[in-house]
């Protein structure tokens, strides 16, 4: 057959041959609860896509032992923390910090989110962010390539597969967000400090800012001097994802179960 020939008939066929379906995600829905919590099983249910649904599913086997534990409040216990002497607490502590801050940093100031992160506010965050996008297409390329992994309905050991599965894949790098739920900030126990000049904001949370603003202009090292200094509730920053601004709070010491760990 002529080489031409033979490049137009593959061309033809590679058009009209249908695509790899992408696993079906009630498929998946389904395998995935067989071996979770409910409180995980419906945040995965509200996530539609199937590789941000796996990348979840991931850190919830990871978290396992202490999911409960971690579990972001519900919006009746946010609402009871508003106003509570809890709350008052943290805002006590974000002020002496702050107060210190400015002292050694004439013009500038200490922005803190002290609002807890809901539980749909990170559905919706791990639906869209562009992190968990590429992390979760490569686990997906991954099951893909993988030909031991039948994702098909009529598998009865597909939820132990996966499980096994999921705990030996890691994506790199990995998604720069916590998986719906485990969120520190679900349980207000971190919190995101920005610093401002003027009313504008020169060193927000963002991670394209880490090397060429917080590392590069010592943010990070000045942050981390007024935390130490205000006293001992607040620890960090985190380092995997590398978030200089991202502190842990636990008041007094208390036990709080919210040692982060990569997604």
């Amino acid at each position: 057959m002529p080489i031409r020939r033979a490049l137009l008939l593959f061309a033809i066929v590679s058009v009209i041959r249908p695509a790899l379906a992408a696993p079906d995600a009630a498929v998946l829905q389904q395998a995935l609860a067989r071996n979770l919590p409910e409180p995980a099983v419906q945040a995965l249910a509200a996530i539609p896509d199937p590789g941000r649904k796996l990348l979840a599913a991931r850190s919830y086997y990871r978290a396992q032992a202490s999911l409960e534990k971690r579990w972001s409040w519900s919006e009746a216990r946010i609402q009871a923390y508003e106003g509570s002497a809890e709350q008052k607490q943290l805002l006590a502590e974000i002020a002496r910090i702050g107060e210190h801050f400015s002292s050694v940093n004439p013009g500038y100031s200490l922005y803190a989110n002290t609002k807890v992160r809901s539980l749909d506010r990170q559905i919706a965050v791990w639906n869209e962010n562009a992190s968990v996008g590429s992390a979760s297409a490569q686990l997906m390329s991954a099951l893909d390539a993988d030909a031991g992994m039948k994702i098909e309905a009529g598998n009865p050991q597909l939820p132990t597969q996966l499980k096994s599965w999921l705990g030996a894949h890691s994506p790199a790098p990995g998604p720069n967000v916590a998986a719906p739920g485990l969120s520190a900030h679900g349980q207000m126990h971190a919190v995101d400090f920005q610093i401002s000049q003027n009313g504008s904001l020169i060193a927000p949370a963002d991670s394209a800012k880490v090397a060429t603003v917080w590392r590069a202009q010592g943010w990070d090292a000045k942050l981390k001097a007024s935390i130490k200094a205000a006293g001992p509730a607040f620890e960090g920053p985190l380092t995997s994802p590398d978030e200089p601004w991202h502190y842990s709070y636990s008041p007094a010491h208390e036990e709080t179960g919210h040692v982060e760990i990569s997604p």
